[in-house]
């Protein structure tokens, strides 16, 4: 028989104690546990938690009954919990936290932290801070408000900016701990209550890192009583959970549930009293010597060792499988989905989801699966079968997109180094899709950019082609007024006019502002000749005047219209720029051929370009 264990993690020694006192209740019964972090159902509600992967594994999946952890309320929420508990379908109690209909296993967290508030006033400590867990954990808020009447009871007042809210790890007691330390110097605290021995261990770290000596200086207690790596525990007053006689009450009942005995209660609450475990951070046991950090990290060396994060997919999977072998771990499996789901995606959980095995080893050597699975399944059968005694299933996912999961399998002593190597596991393989996909989206957008190129080439193409020939009729248009007007004997000129800074004003200040520039400029150029002349716009900044009949100066006439109405124009304008038109031009006869008149005139405007370019 399996038996889930649905909890948020269990890196923290805390989550390793609620599964190994789980696993010794289940060894003599011949079952396994299937641990799920449900962390990711963080980005779930209880209107799409049925979107989470891991809800359809427990569901439909390999487990035969399921305990659900009190930690899990602190990330999910307890309507989550509590809606997934009455509707997974099976055998189901909760393991600290009170469930509605569901039989429950919890501690008295109100009365252990009575207990060690009062201990704390008792031996005369008055100016008290309090780090709580998450408020939206029952556990959390219980023991926030037991803190908060016994300090009440006894007449003490704690400033609003001594209670902060912590998340039950040793991280943020220690960064929470740091916005205290002004004040413990300046002997405004005495006594830090933390809401657990993590957020205990951190705080102590932090002290002990700014010169301040616990318990000399500060006194600092914890609540739980689970033992840590660090041995700090050792010298930690704290409040000890039962979780041994927890997790015993916990199966109990849940056997119960599965042989459907009639005499079991449905939402029965079974409440076990903790115990008040005065060592040295407290005072009480002065061993004369301060409580300091065990040599190393108090946070996990192995966590933050990042052996693999370097590595390429090929090389990373040799390292790991040397690595499960040198660590002593059964199995280790990676499973990628076919195709990425989001945590909101209500279409595809209706629907079945495909996986494929990335990464397979099994008692040191390597195992290949090449055919897809349902990945509700968590691993084919074959495989599933060969599955140590304590097995973690660990999602794998970016964002709101669930890309896979990782299996690993250990006996119950290695739990931790289970729960710490899955972690540098799930982050390389989150690494690693994200660079899958950047690649992806790489090679995708660079298609996109030739297509676009392609396509822009081809615009142009017919834009030119298009323009050419507006140019040629244009041309035939005033050639052919010319050669009407013969009679009109005389010379005339061809003028090339171009706004000289159209495409910078475009780009600087809009198209409605290159657009409006054109306007006026045509307004400048139509009001500078006579009726009788010729003014074509041949493109966005090119105009084409043709000036007939000359006679005498006109030429330099018609300039200097130009360049009157061009400065009263930007006097106008009150912009930041001004209009600068460049002009060139070219002088023929009635007989000139039109399109060598229109060459000559485009050169001397080039010529003048490059004149009004060098000019300093």
């Amino acid at each position: 028989m399996r038996i889930g264990f649905l909890t948020s993690s269990i890196y923290g020694h805390y989550g390793q104690a609620l599964s190994k006192s789980l696993w010794r209740e289940l060894e003599p019964r011949n079952c396994s546990l299937i641990i799920f972090e449900g962390y990711s159902l963080i980005n779930n509600t209880v209107a799409d938690y049925h979107c989470n992967v891991l809800h359809r594994m427990i569901s439909n999946g390999r487990i035969d009954a399921l305990v659900l952890s009190g930690q899990l309320s602190s990330k999910a929420g307890v309507e989550l919990m509590q809606d997934l508990a009455v509707k997974t379908g099976m055998p189901t109690v909760s393991f600290g936290i009170e469930l509605e209909g569901i039989p429950s296993v919890t501690t008295d967290n109100f009365s252990g932290f009575e207990q060690i508030v009062s201990h704390l006033l008792s031996h005369g400590y008055h100016k008290l801070a309090h780090i709580s867990g998450p408020l939206k954990n029952p556990e959390a808020l219980l023991r926030r408000d037991a803190f908060l009447k016994v300090v009440y009871r006894n007449g003490l007042e704690v400033p609003t900016h001594f209670l902060l809210e912590g998340d039950f790890s040793d991280i943020k007691g220690y960064h929470l701990t740091k916005k205290l330390i002004p004040y413990i110097k300046a002997k405004e605290i005495d006594a830090l209550v933390c809401t657990n021995d993590d957020t205990a261990i951190g705080a102590i770290k932090c002290l002990n890192e700014n010169g301040i000596c616990v318990p000399r200086d500060v006194a600092v207690t914890g609540f739980d009583d689970v033992g840590d790596p660090t041995g700090m525990i050792q010298t930690l007053t704290t409040v000890s959970q039962p979780i041994a006689e927890m997790g015993r009450k916990a199966i109990e009942l849940l056997f119960e549930r599965i042989e459907q005995k009639p005499d079991i209660s449905g939402g029965s609450v079974h409440t076990i009293q903790p115990r008040l475990i005065v060592r040295n951070s407290c005072g009480c046991k002065e061993s004369g010597q301060p409580i300091t950090n065990h040599p190393g990290h108090v946070f996990n060396p192995l966590r933050t060792h990042g052996r693999f994060q370097s590595l390429d997919e090929a090389a990373f999977y040799s390292d790991l499988s040397e690595c499960l072998s040198e660590y002593g771990i059964s199995s280790c499996y990676i499973v990628r989905f076919l195709t990425p789901t989001r945590f909101d995606d209500y279409a595809s959980a209706r629907q079945s989801l495909k996986g494929t095995l990335l990464y397979g080893f099994s008692e040191g050597r390597r195992i290949h699966y090449t055919n897809p699975f349902d990945v509700s399944q968590i691993l084919p059968g074959t495989i599933c079968d060969t599955l140590d005694a304590i097995t973690l299933v660990k999602l794998i996912y970016i964002g709101k997109n669930q890309l896979g999961y990782v299996v690993m399998s250990a006996p119950e002593n290695l739990t931790a180094t289970m729960a710490n190597l899955s972690l540098e596991v799930q982050q390389y393989m989150e690494n690693a899709f994200l660079s899958y996909e950047k690649r992806q989206v790489e090679m995708k957008l660079s298609d996109m950019l030739e297509r676009l190129i392609n396509t822009n080439r081809k615009l142009n193409e017919l834009t030119v082609r298009d323009n050419l020939d507006k140019m040629k009729r244009l041309r035939f248009l005033a050639n052919n007024m010319l050669q009407n007007r013969k009679a009109d004997s005389g010379e005339y000129y061809l003028f090339l006019v171009e706004i000289d800074n159209f495409f910078e004003i475009n780009a600087n200040y809009g198209f409605e502002e290159g657009e409006r520039i054109m306007n006026e400029v045509t307004k400048i150029l139509s009001g500078s000749i006579r009726e009788d002349d010729f003014l074509s716009h041949e493109s966005c900044e090119r105009y084409m005047v043709l000036i007939k009949n000359i006679h005498g100066d006109v030429i330099h006439a018609i300039e200097d219209r130009f360049l009157k109405k061009l400065e009263q124009l930007n006097n106008s304008l009150g912009k930041p720029y001004k209009v600068s038109l460049l002009w060139g031009g070219a002088r023929a006869d009635i007989d000139s051929d039109f399109e060598q008149v229109y060459a000559e005139a485009e050169a001397n405007l080039a010529a003048r370009k490059a004149e009004a370019r060098n000019k300093p």
